[in-house]
């Protein structure tokens, strides 16, 4: 590619300037990111959440900008490539002020934007090859691209690395005083514009674009592919054929970690088709013709193993993300593989298109899997609430514990796992609607699987806290405390006694309930008002605490740390 031919400053500014003429938006966007970043580094802020827009929107705007001039390069009509240019850039502009106004992301959220940007960034490689008959040009492009994507981020790190020890060097040897601010510069300037300039010139386009001459292997790479590559996935697979044997010689159902083991085999798979894809369609190489042929045919019984083990998951345990997320993978494997059996491995840029398209579908909108588990769950739990005649929500904690001792264990446990699962993965807020804080979930189904009465511990952190509180008016002594001691319970009031270095004892009383049923999520970002003890003597600001809780919604372990405030 003749990246490293005449690398000099002379070459960067003109590959700067080609980069520019192909890329204009994504050009801009880079340099604004890399400048937003060194403006960061130097202290600089918006506020959080302007911050997050002038990071974001850059650094995927850049992607998508690449992926549509792509696209739109090889159309006819200029107006044509602009317009759909300005549509699209113009949405994901209104996605990211959308995004910014959070000051964070939901689990849904998350999961959609992370989809959209894999699907952008995947774009890029395959965006171009639409039609019939270009897959060796597929091949090449792909192949060339991944590689310029290699070598301009090895660029952009070594230089990172090689300008930050010659600073540091500086430093050591001379004495020289140097802003630490400008480690971070570097990096910036490097990996945010040099980086993704050079990828940007070394992306194949013209006729280098659509290369359609097949590329003979060297001895090297062929032995690669033939002696580790192949040895690999064959050991994967007889693993998993041996274990399908003992699975019907047993006559019992598979474990779900078998899943996984099918998924690297499928990964594996679809890899070595990829790699070898030129081979195959030259004279000749009968090994990889054969094996590349026969491999599709045998993983469909493993796909079907992985079926049967997943379905063992959600018939035991219900559904949850991952799980759902591993079907769709499950039925999206059975299609490639019947794919390329029926089309004897050609068209190959279908698998990575589909794999994109399919990951929009069922991560981003209502019909999203987030979204179908969260509402699937809920439903399940109202069912049962309401089937047991509660009709008003949300339900107290006293509630939910009459409710938990009305119905047979295996309801009870069914229902708390799943609400568990919830407030584990979307948090509370998703279940407000349903349950109050007060309401300790996890220990009916931990109870019921092993036996324990234990909920485990929660931990809370927010050191952020400190930096917000100033000196309480009329007292003058300040001390970091780390407790962790024996207390007494009184109903819902909890007494504590905290030793200080002025070596008088501080008593606080503390509500139970409040703690079980502190928000995490909200505690961490709120002010430091909502966890203060206070006395006629001291103020106690807690900045982190665990705590366990058994099956009778009391307190077996505490302790916090956090600041003392005395006389």
């Amino acid at each position: 590619m003749g990246i490293l031919k005449k690398f000099s400053l002379k070459t960067l500014i003109g590959r700067f300037g080609l980069s520019f003429k192909r890329f204009p938006i994504a050009m801009l966007l880079t340099l604004l990111l890399g400048c937003y970043l060194i403006y960061l580094n130097h202290g600089g802020s918006l506020g959080y959440m302007k911050d997050f827009f002038w990071v974001f929107y850059p650094a995927t705007g850049a992607v998508l900008a690449v992926a549509l001039s792509l696209i739109t390069e090889d159309f006819k009509n200029w107006k044509l490539a602009l317009a759909v240019q300005l549509v699209v850039h113009a949405a994901w502009l209104a996605v990211s002020v959308y995004l910014s106004r959070f000051d964070r992301f939901s689990t849904t959220q998350l999961i959609a934007v992370s989809a959209t940007i894999a699907a952008m960034s995947l774009s890029v490689f395959v965006a171009c090859f639409y039609r019939k008959r270009q897959d060796v040009q597929f091949w090449n492009y792909s192949m060339r691209t991944v590689l310029a994507l290699a070598m301009s981020t090895a660029i952009g790190g070594i230089l990172t690395v090689g300008l930050n020890l010659f600073l540091e060097s500086l430093k050591m040897l001379f004495g020289l005083q140097v802003d630490d601010n400008l480690f971070g510069d570097i990096a910036a300037v490097c990996m945010t514009m040099l980086a993704p300039t050079l990828f940007m010139n070394i992306i194949p386009k013209g006729r280098n674009k659509y290369v359609d001459t097949v590329v003979e292997f060297s001895r090297f790479s062929k032995g690669v592919v033939q002696y580790l590559f192949i040895p690999l996935l064959v050991l994967y697979m007889v693993t998993l054929y041996v274990y399908a044997a003992q699975i019907l010689f047993q006559w019992k159902l598979p474990v779900g970690g078998v899943s996984y083991m099918v998924t690297v085999s499928m990964v594996l798979m679809i890899l070595l088709i990829y790699i070898t894809y030129p081979i195959q369609h030259l004279e000749g190489n009968r090994l990889f013709k054969w094996v590349t042929r026969l491999l599709p045919v045998a993983m469909l019984p493993l796909l079907a193993l992985m079926t049967v083990a997943i379905g063992r998951r959600l018939s035991d345990y219900g559904i949850t993300v991952s799980r759902l997320y591993l079907l769709v993978f499950n039925v999206w494997c059975y299609a490639v593989c019947l794919w390329l059996i029926f089309t004897r491995n050609k068209r190959i840029w279908i698998i990575p298109t589909s794999f994109a398209v399919i990951l929009l579908l069922i991560s981003v909108g209502p019909q999203s899997i987030a979204n179908v588990t969260l509402n699937e769950l809920k439903k399940e739990a109202r069912n049962a609430f309401t089937a047991s005649g509660l009709t008003q929500f949300p339900l107290t904690g006293d509630q939910y514990q009459a409710w938990a001792n009305k119905v047979d264990k295996k309801t009870a446990a069914s229902i708390d796992s799943k609400l568990d699962y919830i407030h584990d993965f979307y948090r509370y807020g998703a279940l407000k609607d349903l349950i109050g804080k007060d309401v300790v979930l996890g220990r009916i189904a931990r109870q019921e699987n092993d036996g324990s009465t234990s909920n485990g511990y929660e931990y809370y952190s927010n050191r952020e806290l400190i930096k917000l509180m100033t000196v309480p008016a009329g007292l003058s002594h300040m001390e970091w405390i780390a407790w962790s001691r024996d207390f007494e319970i009184d109903g819902d009031a909890m007494t504590i006694v905290v030793d200080s270095k002025t070596g008088v004892p501080q008593t606080f009383t503390v509500s139970v309930k409040a703690l079980i049923a502190l928000d995490q999520e909200k505690w961490t970002n709120e002010s430091p008002a909502n966890l203060i003890f206070k006395n006629s003597d001291a103020q106690l600001v807690v900045s982190q605490f665990s705590l366990s809780v058994n099956d009778k919604g009391q307190v077996d372990f505490l302790n916090f740390e956090g600041l003392l405030f005395t006389r």
